[in-house]
């Protein structure tokens, strides 16, 4: 009889009950004011290294969100972490500011740094539903190569035609 009232203990707790046993240590979400003045910063500034420093700032605080425990992770694919929950999306601060800093680049003559950056948002997003920044980093990417000036090679040992 013990068994049953346990067993339907367990069944009408539901995931709720269980996750009690597990504890996760998971660390408090980061404040949303220092986010979001970086993120307001990264849009005035132009010193390259002070937006590259703002991006790494970002790429810190971006988490995957919170594991799922031990006993559901056996699911496999079908089981996701729980998603950082915050009034601010700090992934999509630090995609905008990873664009900005891109288009800066791409001003002051930087062109390979920047397509590193527009290829890095692609790539975040490659498997993704939400592309709004891998489309804003895509176009991007094919305006500075329709920009890129052409090179021209001089062969000096060709004998050319007279």
């Amino acid at each position: 009889m013990r068994w049953i009232v346990c067993l339907l203990i367990i069944l009408l707790s539901g995931c709720h009950g269980v996750s009690l046993l597990e504890r996760t240590t998971a660390e408090p979400p980061p404040p949303i004011m220092p986010l979001w003045e970086s993120y307001q910063h990264c849009l005035a500034a132009t010193d390259l290294t002070e937006l590259l420093l703002i991006i790494e700032q970002f790429e810190r605080v971006v988490s995957e969100g919170v594991e799922p425990p031990s006993w559901m992770k056996a699911w496999g694919d079908h089981v996701a972490n729980r998603p950082l929950r915050t009034s601010v999306d700090p992934q999509a601060l630090r995609d905008a500011c990873t664009l900005r800093t891109a288009a800066v680049m791409a001003e002051t003559e930087h062109l390979t740094e920047a397509q590193a950056l527009y290829q890095r948002v692609r790539k975040r997003y490659s498997s993704r539903d939400f592309a709004y920044y891998a489309n804003q980093a895509r176009e991007a990417l094919a305006g500075l190569q329709d920009s890129a000036p052409a090179v021209a090679a001089f062969h000096p040992n060709r004998v050319l035609p007279h």
